[in-house]
């Protein structure tokens, strides 16, 4: 990658950093219009580009889950989808890969939110410029990540266990046994009692992060 890198010519540090985002270089003028907010040119802007990524997301995330749970329903399916393609995940995916002084914009501070749209115009982008086939690889790569889905298989145990508590009609209840430590730092120790039995118990740094962490174990336990 370097020494490809060391055979081109650059005109600026834009358009390097879109060969190294991309991971191609191309001469399409469409991937500057990515970058345009609104506030910047309302004559010229990237929410056209936005509205096309999303739709395009939609369908490579939406094929790409269909693949890989074969034996699940659809609603477990669209649940997935839904927080994979939120704006939540976006905004974070896009901050993360996309550097403030990329983004063309006559805000005073530019908000989470301004990422994820602007991801989304950059996939729209990719999409006009070299189809499906290279909008999927870099959704692949930013967005439908495996580090991503195991994290978000660890939120499925609250779930599991509330359908199987429904389904054995089993009391289930959680609770909080200890907090410590300051405010911006607080710790939390979060019990799971089935029938007024404790199962499991966990830590997190937040109400629902130990719950996430004590399903998880309790799941395990259970089955």
């Amino acid at each position: 990658f370097k020494t490809i890198i060391s055979k081109l010519t650059f005109k600026n540090k834009g358009e390097l950093f879109l060969f190294q985002l991309l991971g191609y270089h191309s001469e399409n003028e469409i991937y500057k219009k990515a970058f345009i907010h609104k506030s910047s040119n309302k004559n010229s802007h990237n929410e056209r580009l936005e509205y096309l990524g999303d739709a395009i997301l939609s369908s490579i995330v939406s094929e790409s889950l269909f693949n890989d749970y074969p034996s699940e329903a659809e609603g477990f399916l669209s649940q997935k989808r839904a927080i994979i393609v939120g704006r939540k995940h976006l905004n974070l995916v896009g901050k993360k890969i996309i550097p403030t002084q990329e983004i063309k914009s006559k805000l005073n501070k530019i908000p989470l939110s301004v990422y994820g749209n602007t991801l989304e115009a950059i996939l729209g982008a990719i999409y006009i410029d070299k189809g499906f086939g290279k909008t999927n690889l870099f959704v692949q790569k930013h967005i439908y990540t495996s580090e991503f889905l195991n994290e978000l298989s660890d939120t499925d145990f609250k779930s599991k266990l509330l359908k199987y508590s429904q389904k054995e009609n089993i009391n289930m209840e959680y609770k909080v046994e200890k907090q410590e430590g300051p405010d911006h730092k607080k710790e939390f120790l979060i019990a799971i009692y089935l029938n007024n039995n404790k199962i499991a118990e966990a830590k997190g740094s937040s109400k629902k992060e130990a719950e996430q962490k004590a399903a998880k174990k309790a799941y395990k336990i259970v089955f």
